[in-house]
């Protein structure tokens, strides 16, 4: 799965980098409390994270990205006021035979 926060530059922009550093961290510690153990999730860079798992089923995997979605839409508090993060989602399963870039290019478009 490809995650990408939208609207995250608004966060730097209006409260600062630091802010949107506190969000990076909680959205981080959101997808690894939603993955299941075995799940490896990364920050890809900027705003995007990757949350790599094996033996999903098509309704396995869109049920779990609804969950990381909805996880990451929770309220975020900063300093006095509250942001809510939204995130598009795409999913590819690697091919035998198939390079990591390649799969991680075709989940990316989808959450474009």
């Amino acid at each position: 799965m490809f995650l990408a926060l939208r609207d995250f530059k608004a966060i730097n922009s209006h409260f600062g980098h630091d802010a949107g550093d506190t969000v990076l961290i909680e959205v981080a510690h959101r997808l690894r409390q939603a993955a299941r153990d075995g799940d490896t999730v990364a920050r890809y860079g900027g705003d995007e994270f990757v949350v790599l798992a094996d033996n999903y089923g098509s309704a396995d995997a869109h049920n779990a990205a609804l969950w990381m979605q909805s996880r990451i839409h929770l309220p975020i508090l900063l300093g006095d006021q509250t942001v809510r993060m939204h995130a598009g989602v795409g999913i590819a399963w690697a091919q035998c035979g198939t390079a990591p870039a390649d799969t991680l290019r075709a989940a990316r478009g989808f959450a474009s």
